[in-house]
C-alpha cells in the first residue's frame, strides 16, 4: 500500500465522520490557539517595548562594570566582556552628560549589540573558579536604558507560564484524539475487517488511522493560526491607545513606534510541534482498540 493510498483511506475516514472530526479540530485549535494568541501578544509587546527602551541608544546596550574589591585585578571583566561579544568602550562627551558627569575610573563601560549576549553575560556567571572572582562583588548596571530588565521579564514569564501550560495542552489534547479516534474504531470496526480480510497488513492500518490523527492535527494547526491572530489582532486594537500613553510617559525622549501586539518567536513553533506531538501519544493510547481481542468483542456487540 503506497503513501497515497493511506492517506486516501485516512481522508476516506475523516470525511465518514466529519462532524465528529471538526468538533475535535475546533476543540484541539482553541486550545493551542489561545496559547498562540498569548505568545503573539507578548512576543509583539516584547518587541514594541524593547524598541521604546533602546531608541536613545540605536538598539545598543551600554553596561557599566565594576569590581567592589579593589585591591583585586579587574582585567577578568574585559575577558568577560570579550568572551560574551561585548566591547569595551570609552563613553562620549554628550553621553557622559546624560549621566550627570563622568564615571569612576575603576568602571569599565561595555556595548553590546545582542541582547542575548548581554543577557548571558550578565546571568552565567559560571566562570567563578576560572577566572577567580566572587560574584556578589562583581556589580553590572545597565547605563542609558532598560533594555535588559524588559528582555528578562519576558523570558522569566515565558519560562513560567508557556512551558507549563505547553505541557498541559498536549496531554488534554492527546485525550481528546484518544477519544475520537477510540470512536471512530468501535464506529468502524466492520471496516477495519475489511481491510484485514482484502490483505492489508497490522502496520498498514496502523498507518490509516495514524495519518487520519495528523490530518485533524494539521486542520487544528491552522484554526490555531487563525484564532491566534484573531486575539492578538484585537489585543492591538484594544490596547492600542493605552500602551502608546503609557510608553510614552515611560520613555519620553523616543519619537514612538506603531503599538502591533502580533510577534513570532522560537515558541510559537514549539507550540505548534507540541500540537503535532499530541498525535503519537493519542495513538499509542489506543494502540488496545487494534488487537483481534477488542476487534471480536465489538463485532459480538454489533
Amino acid at each position: 500500500m503506497k503513501l497515497r493510498d493511506i492517506y486516501r483511506l485516512a481522508h476516506r475516514e475523516y470525511a465518514a465522520y466529519k462532524t465528529r472530526s471538526v468538533a475535535t479540530i475546533i476543540t484541539v485549535g482553541a486550545l493551542f490557539g489561545l496559547l498562540l494568541g498569548i505568545l503573539f501578544v507578548m512576543q509583539g509587546l516584547e518587541n514594541v517595548t524593547l524598541r521604546y527602551a533602546g531608541e536613545t541608544t540605536d538598539g545598543w546596550i551600554y553596561l557599566a562594570n565594576y569590581y567592589e574589591d579593589r585591591g583585586i585585578d579587574d582585567s577578568f571583566i574585559r575577558q568577560r566582556i570579550e568572551r560574551y561579544g561585548g566591547t569595551v568602550v570609552t563613553l562620549s562627551a554628550q553621553q557622559q552628560e546624560q549621566l550627570g558627569g563622568e564615571l569612576p575610573q575603576n568602571i569599565i563601560v561595555a556595548r553590546f549589540q545582542k541582547l542575548k549576549s548581554a543577557n548571558d553575560y550578565v546571568n552565567h556567571k559560571d566562570d567563578v573558579r576560572e577566572l577567580g572572582y566572587d560574584a556578589k562583588k562583581y556589580v553590572i548596571e545597565e547605563l542609558f536604558s532598560n533594555q535588559l530588565s524588559v528582555y528578562s521579564y519576558f523570558q522569566d514569564k515565558n519560562r513560567a507560564l508557556i512551558r507549563p501550560v505547553s505541557i498541559v495542552l498536549v496531554i488534554v489534547s492527546a485525550f481528546i484524539l484518544a477519544f475520537t479516534m477510540a470512536h471512530l474504531i468501535a464506529s468502524n470496526t466492520k471496516t477495519f475487517v475489511l481491510y484485514r480480510s482484502m490483505g492489508a497488513a497490522k502496520k498498514q492500518l496502523f498507518s490509516i488511522y495514524f495519518m487520519y490523527l495528523m490530518e485533524m492535527c494539521f486542520w487544528a494547526m491552522r484554526f490555531a493560526i487563525i484564532l491566534g491572530l484573531l486575539i492578538s489582532g484585537l489585543a492591538t486594537g484594544l490596547g492600542w491607545s493605552y500602551l502608546t500613553e503609557q510608553l510614552a510617559q515611560y520613555y519620553p525622549q523616543t519619537t514612538g513606534h506603531p503599538i502591533i501586539l502580533i510577534g513570532l518567536n522560537w515558541r510559537c513553533v514549539e507550540t505548534i510541534l507540541c500540537m503535532y506531538l499530541a498525535a503519537p501519544i493519542s495513538f499509542l493510547l489506543c494502540l488496545d482498540q487494534f488487537s483481534n481481542k477488542k476487534i471480536a468483542q465489538k463485532l459480538k456487540g454489533d
